[in-house]
């Protein structure tokens, strides 16, 4: 498969938009390997401090779209919730339309990235919970738009579409053994749908959530959580759709550059625990039952979607194959299925 080439600021950019966001010179710029590709970004250090200048990507989104994203995390920001503040201009504004298209810039946030300890899980799950609470006091909620993993006919996909996407990109791929494997992954996504509405779902509120909680949108900095960043997915959904999301990722053992015979499907119950203590605590009040009820469930869904939809596309999930990796999430969705109501009692 051919990679796309990441997109970079260039030097004239970083001076015209620098001056914008008010800079003093002189600058230094450092590339940023990280995140999209379509979206250029660079690490700024001059005399007023360090900073994350960010181009955004084209299509990423209308301007009243992103001055929604802006209102929410500067809400956030006021609110204490551990989140890479936004620069805003001498005119008071946190937007530049510059050279080649729409930029942003935030504090630079120093730190760590995930190393799987619970005292980590602990603490990331007090920073999801600060952020749960500071949202339900944002009056705008409504301008991001209600979208949630959780809704009616999300796994009534075609299968055939899935499966000549993926021949495309590896044609060798037993694809008989790969239907088996995706209709088994859909089942148990469906059945998945129905115990989360069972479970009462409708009580959970709905609320701005980032809607990208991963370990890789977090900065740690000596086991506490110093930045939760990228809020590009930022939405209205439920907050315990929110807190399912987080504890799939979180309770992961990452795959990336582990052979595919030592990847583990299994989930750490004790980061679990810790995680969904945290929301509790930062929440100042734990998840109702009914919503504790749905987590496991909604935890499927999450992660059923997330490994179809961008298979779906371009036959991979990322650079993995589509047969080991599919293989991989029926065996996680499984584990999640028979360990529910350990899940629950977290």
């Amino acid at each position: 498969m051919i990679g796309h080439a990441r997109a970079l600021l260039s030097l004239e950019e970083i001076r015209e938009v620098s001056r914008a966001f008010g800079l003093r010179r002189p600058i230094e710029a450092e590339p940023i390997g990280r995140g999209s590709r379509l979206s250029a970004k660079s690490r700024l250090r001059c005399p007023d401090g360090q900073f994350m200048l960010k181009r955004r990507a084209p299509g990423a989104g209308t301007r009243e779209h992103l001055d929604a994203l802006h209102a929410f995390q500067l809400h956030l920001s006021d609110a204490g919730v551990p989140i890479a503040r936004l620069r805003r201009t001498p005119a008071g504004t946190t937007v530049v339309d510059g050279p080649l298209g729409t930029y942003e810039m935030f504090d630079w946030m120093d730190g760590e990235r995930w190393s799987q300890r619970v005292a980590e899980a602990a603490a990331m799950g007090a920073a999801l919970g600060s952020m749960l609470r500071a949202s339900m006091d944002f009056p705008e909620g409504n301008r991001l738009g209600r979208f949630s993993y959780h809704r009616t006919g999300t796994f009534d996909v075609a299968v055939e579409p899935i499966l000549e996407s993926v021949a495309r990109a590896d044609p060798d791929t037993d694809l008989p053994a790969l239907r088996g494997t995706l209709e088994n992954l859909l089942d148990r996504a469906r059945r998945a749908h129905g115990r989360a509405e069972q479970a009462g779902l409708d009580e959970s509120p709905w609320l701005c959530v980032h809607g990208d909680t991963h370990p890789g949108n977090v900065i740690f900095d000596a086991g506490r959580v110093r930045a939760i960043i990228d809020f590009d997915g930022a939405r209205s959904d439920h907050r315990v759709c929110e807190a399912a999301n987080a504890l799939v990722h979180f309770g992961n053992s990452p795959i990336a550059a582990v052979p595919q015979e030592r990847w583990q499907p299994e989930l750490d119950l004790r980061r679990i625990a810790a995680l969904s203590d945290g929301i509790g605590r930062g929440m100042g009040m734990p998840l109702v039952s009914r919503e504790r009820e749905a987590l496991p469930w909604l935890m499927i869904e999450s992660c059923t979607l997330e490994s179809i939809v961008p298979i779906a596309r371009s036959g991979r999930f990322a650079h993995l194959r589509a047969d080991g990796f599919l293989a991989f999430i029926e065996r996680k969705t499984a584990w999640i299925e028979s360990n529910a109501r350990a899940i629950t009692s977290a």
